[in-house]
């Protein structure tokens, strides 16, 4: 790629010294690489050490409950990256305290923070707590969730507008809610997970023709709540309830577009016909009235809300491709925002903010990341970490969903400073995930995509999370807009080694609601099951296994902070009888501590090969994977693996 560089971070979001600047398309020489250095270490000063942070209100209570669900563990050395292969400080040495703040610096964090309350739209205090509540993002495993379909623990908005659940009709709403999920974060944290993700929380169009807007994605009104979810109050209580358990809270967030809230009227009849709610792409914005169903709105930079006029869409039917992507509407219909209009980009940051500010959540998933020009991302990244840091609210996690199987592709939202900190691991799930584990094609097609760092920006974005885009990136197996594991090959072997992938390769993972139930949907509302159909069991196979590999994660720091490097990928594919034909092996390591995963994605035989590994001559490794063998590392610093079909290993010492 060769388009990151290291910027001057802005002194309003950070309140530290500039950064040196590195030549675009170039590594950076010594003295970018001192002056990083440099940067770094002011940043690092003044705070206390990890896993001391948690000093606001109820900070005892969250200490302690976070060493009830989180068992404490030997934490190897984490060295900051600077680029692949290279390291600041020495291999021992302690890590840096976090970010200090200048008295100049403090002090205008405190006046715009002032500000931002004076001018806040209702005047609401942030609620109890309000703050940084995240130290390491790699620490954190992620719980995805459709709302309208975890749990329902209160019937009684479950009708909106004349309109109710239809059960067993996936299209249309099923009166999951906020309420329902607050009830069943025992459940959540039962499994292993430690961050929620939610569906978007603004209110939405509630039914366009065959579907519903159950999902979250149609708003009608950036700044009220889904009442289907619940009020205001019972979103904060929803947060308030996880942080009290040591639980972040992550929302999905949509700046692309509104839902269906207009018709264009090109025959100017006045009457929505069906042929004029998806009219085809035009480079021009249509002319015609729009037939008004909603009128959303946001709020401006001083927190008074406005109502979007004609003029602030960009009206040219729906594009699929090209320009048509960016410009245009969403496919089924879904108002294309002028994002690239000053106005429209402040009013999403202020709307966004003060979500943020109302709610203290911890960060946000952005949905359909390509459909939006790319110069809107740094400036919605660096205005939004600016007015939370004013705020008291720090490492806020930014990731974008671009569904594409290119590492390219992920990049460009991520290159920029102020761009967002990481991505949703498409290239993981398309080319390993499917590819190699559901389809049979040859592990070492899949390569790139665990080896794909140099792909990506190699430091972290100003004020964001401190890491840099490759160590932030989401991994999953399955989600809300693909097929179930277990809907696309109905094989707990084969769902077993792509958890195995997603919950142990280098990044955050992700666990999609209903994974650990075994559900089978194939793609759409099918996909998106109601979960309290399986009655939140906790003895399935699947269940058990996501457990027990959250628990290595939790146990081994080199699986969730360790460098990755492939140890072995077969050239053959799932149809092959070469002996080592299906084999994948890579291996883990932070500081002293190691872990070597290796599995055989081949359906139907045993493959066998001699693994290169990092582990000393003559150490004796045993299986964590319930399997209770060991293998002894040879005088090459190798082992000889032997898998049957679908099988796995992961060896520590």
């Amino acid at each position: 790629m060769g388009r990151w560089r290291l910027e001057h971070a802005p002194a309003c979001a950070a309140g530290e010294g500039a950064g040196a600047l590195a030549t675009p398309g170039r590594e950076p020489g010594p003295r970018a690489r001192l002056a990083g250095d440099r940067l770094r270490r002011r940043r690092h000063l003044g705070l206390p050490a990890r896993r001391l942070r948690r000093h606001d209100h109820r900070g005892h209570q969250q200490e302690r409950l976070a060493a009830v669900h989180q068992p404490a563990r030997r934490r190897a050395h984490r060295p900051h990256r600077w680029r692949h292969g290279e390291r600041l400080g020495e291999p021992g040495r302690p890590r840096l305290p976090r970010p200090a703040v200048s008295p100049a610096a403090s002090l205008r964090a405190r006046l715009l923070g002032l500000v931002a309350g004076l001018v806040a739209c209702d005047g609401d205090p942030a609620p109890p707590g309000y703050g940084t509540h995240v130290d390491d993002w790699r620490d954190e495993v992620i719980y995805q969730v459709v709302v309208d379909r975890f749990a329902n623990g209160d019937p009684t908005n479950d009708e909106q507008n004349g309109i109710g659940p239809v059960p067993g009709d996936l299209a249309r709403h099923q009166g999951g809610d906020w309420a329902g999920l607050r009830e069943r974060l025992d459940y959540v944290q039962a499994l292993g997970a430690t961050t929620l993700w939610i569906s978007p929380v603004v209110e939405n169009v509630d039914r366009a023709g065959a579907e519903d807007g159950y999902h979250g994605y149609w708003a009608s009104d950036f700044t009220q709540p889904n009442p289907r979810f619940g009020s205001l109050e019972e979103l904060q209580a929803l947060v308030g309830d996880a942080h009290a358990r040591g639980m972040k809270v992550i929302v999905d967030v949509v700046v692309n577009h509104a839902g269906r809230v207009f018709d264009y009227d090109l025959d100017g009849d006045g009457v929505a016909d069906p042929n004029e709610a998806e009219p085809l792409y035009q480079p021009v914005a249509y002319e015609a009235p729009l037939l008004w169903t909603h009128r959303p709105s946001l709020f401006d930079d001083r927190g008074v809300s406005f109502r979007l006029e004609a003029s602030d869409f960009r009206r040219r039917g729906v594009g699929v491709s090209g320009e048509g992507r960016i410009y245009g509407d969403f496919p089924t219909g879904l108002r294309d925002l002028r994002t690239d209009d000053e106005r429209i980009l402040a009013a999403l940051v202020s709307t966004y903010a003060w979500w943020v500010e109302r709610t203290d959540v911890d960060g946000f998933r952005l949905d359909a990341v390509p459909h939006v020009e790319e110069s809107f991302w740094p400036e919605f990244g660096a205005r939004l970490r600016a007015r939370l840091a004013a705020s008291g609210k720090h490492r806020f996690f930014l990731f974008g969903e671009t569904f594409d199987g290119s590492l390219a592709a992920q990049a460009r939202t991520t290159d920029d400073a102020g761009d967002l900190d990481s991505f949703l691991d498409f290239p993981l799930k398309l080319r390993l995930v499917d590819g190699v584990i559901l389809d049979g094609n040859a592990a070492a097609s899949a390569r790139e995509v665990l080896e794909g760092r140099s792909a990506f920006r190699p430091f972290e974005q100003p004020g964001g999370i401190g890491l840099d885009p490759w160590s932030a990136r989401v991994t999953f197996a399955d989600n809300h807009d693909t097929w179930r594991l277990r809907g696309d090959l109905d094989s707990f072997p084969a769902a077993r080694l792509a958890l195995l992938v997603a919950l142990t390769v280098d990044g955050i993972p992700c666990v999609y609601y209903g994974t650990e139930q075994e559900l089978r949907g194939q793609g759409g509302g099918g996909s998106r099951e109601p979960l309290w159909e399986t009655g939140y069991r906790r003895d399935t196979p699947t269940w058990q296994w996501i457990t027990h590999l959250l628990a290595l994660r939790r146990e081994l720091a080199a699986l969730s902070d360790g460098d990755l490097t492939v140890r072995f990928a077969s050239e053959e594919d799932g149809f092959s009888d070469a002996p080592d034909a299906g084999l994948l092996a890579y291996e883990r390591r932070d500081g002293e501590g190691r872990a070597l995963v290796v599995l055989n994605a081949h359906a139907l035989k045993r493959s066998q090969a001699t693994v290169p590994t990092g582990f000393t001559r003559g150490t004796s490794l045993r299986d964590r994977l319930g399997g209770g063998g060991t293998l002894r590392v040879d005088e090459s610093g190798a082992v000889d693996v032997d898998l049957g079909p679908r099988e796995a290993l992961l060896l520590t010492e």
